[in-house]
């Protein structure tokens, strides 16, 4: 099981849902196991209902996997990761971006259409 906790922007509350996997497509929606919309990220903000997130972040180990043009492939396995101003971080440093704010022509950064958050529970199923 995966548990995402959503940072507020100001003062609040924070949000944890939980599930087996989570997935990031191509317009920046957060989706559930269902296919359901869980939030949705604009640029600097994740809006979930109402509210709106700087942030989430898993803390569960999780393994990514993304998919970009040309192929897709698995990373991980990672302790901690962060959604946040369209990139992924691990361990403070962004290992890819799912939102066209970033500029990656000229960073180091991929810029991936999907990426799904795996427990490790659904990645030995």
């Amino acid at each position: 099981m995966i548990t995402l906790t959503f940072s507020p922007l100001s003062s609040g509350s924070p949000v944890v849902i939980r599930g087996l996997f989570f997935r990031i497509d191509r317009d920046c929606a957060l989706r559930g196991p269902d296919s359901t919309v869980v939030a949705t990220y604009t640029p600097h903000t994740w809006r979930l209902g109402a509210r709106s997130f700087r942030e989430f972040h898993c803390n569960n180990t999780v393994y990514l996997r993304v998919r970009n043009r040309d192929a897709s492939e698995k990373l991980g396995p990672y302790e901690f990761v962060r959604a946040a101003e369209g990139g992924l971080f691990v361990q403070g440093q962004c290992i890819g971006t799912y939102s066209p704010q970033w500029d990656t022509e000229n960073t180091a950064q991929q810029c991936w259409q999907e990426i799904t958050l795996l427990s490790m529970a659904s990645e030995s199923a």
